[in-house]
């Protein structure tokens, strides 16, 4: 879901489809992922400039990883909305 100033939508299939995952190699182990994200940039919704900002993701894989480009591809998706 996106939470934003116009309410909560949900994801649409076209977002979902980017994301992939593979197999977590070590799915017995308990551990944390982290993965930040520092070019993350959007298009501020008034003045219509840019907005730049950092995402850290923290955590703790069952089965699935998520794969890093598609998570990428997906954060550059938001980028106009």
């Amino acid at each position: 879901m996106v939470v934003c100033e116009k309410g909560v939508s949900p994801v649409s299939e076209n977002l979902r489809s980017i994301l992939e995952t593979f197999q977590n190699q070590y799915p017995g182990r308990e551990y944390t992922i982290e993965i930040v994200c520092p070019e993350f940039t959007s298009v501020c919704p008034k003045t219509g400039q840019p907005d730049f900002g950092t995402i850290t993701i923290l955590y703790s894989p069952s089965q699935l990883c998520v794969e890093l480009k598609s998570l990428k591809l997906y954060l550059q998706a938001y980028r106009n909305m």
